[in-house]
């Protein structure tokens, strides 16, 4: 049995660094969506682990309290509230194993390694993250729990990330409808089809609007903390300013649909500021809230970088050219700030489940 046990591990071994060596990608779009999927694997595993927790986690710590290691790292929450600390300690250890694997790609880049950071050893960046996790289980929980306080602190810097694609987003959505129309109108004789466009654009746009005031009033109506009204009627009005000067002449690329996105982000904001309110009852945000807002910035991200067109291949001088382009560590910075900004809206999740 030891024979076939060493045979057995020395050719796992081998199969996990062939496998670790693999998954190279020869685009520029490709290493982008390999970027996007590995925040969605990030994402998906914090979930998956936080509520399996407690399935696998007593067994694991009850070995190991036959070596006098029970009280190691993870196994440290029996002596709290024992669900819960399980399930927030994984989800900060695997968001901050995602944070490292993307500052580690944000460094490559950096230092000028960009090429290789982004379009080599794809498989590996997903295996980096299931190790980290696993060494991260036999660190004390106490670092884990700062690092998600810094996030809950710093994901206000994210939030600009989002609010950005969301108006990308909303930009994208009113020039599709749009153009739809104009296309409309120019293969039919009447104007049904235009109508049908333009009608659906301005039925979207009422239906944000008009839902973003109903949630402001209903929340005005439910939390009468001072503060917490403050911040939800200052915001309404900015959001309800900003409205009338977006579709006004002044404002030359102002679009209706667009800002009803905005208002309703705007409105998230204020329902996620209301559910960490320090005093009084917080509101109780659903967690498939933030991850369904979430998964739409990763949309976003998804779409745009499909959309982006592949840069035509070079030779001679051109392809040095073309090579040294590819070496830009933007896109590699711009996919590390929104790992970061799923790192931030999941651990601010198990911050908010805290209080």
């Amino acid at each position: 049995s030891t024979c076939l046990g060493g045979c057995f591990g020395s050719c796992l071994a081998t199969g996990c660094c062939k496998l670790a060596s693999s998954g190279s990608v020869s685009s520029a779009r490709a290493s982008r969506f390999v970027l996007i999927w590995l925040q969605v694997f990030v994402a998906a595993l914090a979930v998956l682990i936080s509520h399996t927790a407690e399935q696998w986690l007593p067994w694991s710590c009850g070995k190991l309290d036959t070596v006098g290691m029970g009280g190691v790292g993870i196994c440290g929450c029996r002596s709290s509230d024992t669900e819960k600390c399980w399930s927030d300690q994984m989800i900060y250890r695997a968001e901050a194993a995602g944070t490292v694997v993307f500052l580690a790609l944000l460094f490559m880049a950096l230092s000028g390694c960009a090429e290789g950071a982004s379009r080599s050893y794809s498989v590996a960046k997903f295996m980096a993250v299931v190790l980290l996790i696993f060494i991260s289980l036999f660190i004390p929980n106490q670092l884990w729990a700062g690092f998600g306080s810094i996030a809950t602190a710093t994901s206000a810097i994210f939030l600009i990330a989002q609010s950005l694609l969301l108006i990308d987003f909303g930009y994208t959505w009113n020039e599709t409808w749009y153009n739809n129309a104009l296309e409309a109108r120019r293969r039919e004789i009447g104007p049904k089809g235009y109508r049908m466009w333009v009608g659906a654009m301005l039925l979207a746009s009422a239906a944000l609007i008009l839902g973003s005031i109903f949630v402001s009033i209903y929340l005005y109506s439910v939390f009468e903390d001072g503060s917490g009204r403050a911040v939800n009627v200052c915001a309404m009005i900015l959001s309800l300013v900003f409205l009338v000067v977006s579709i006004s002449a002044w404002c030359e690329h102002g679009a209706l649909l667009t800002s009803g996105v905005v208002m309703a982000y705007t409105v998230w904001l204020v329902c996620e500021s209301l559910a960490v309110l320090p005093h009084g009852k917080p509101l109780d945000l659903p967690s498939w809230a933030g991850l369904t807002l979430c998964s739409l910035s990763l949309l976003s991200t998804a779409a745009g970088a499909w959309s982006q067109p592949e840069a035509p291949a070079a030779s001679g001088a051109g392809a040095a050219s073309s090579a040294s382009a590819g070496s830009n560590p933007e896109g590699l910075i711009a996919a590390a700030a929104e790992a970061g900004e799923a790192s931030a809206a999941a651990t601010q999740e198990a911050e908010s489940g805290h209080s």
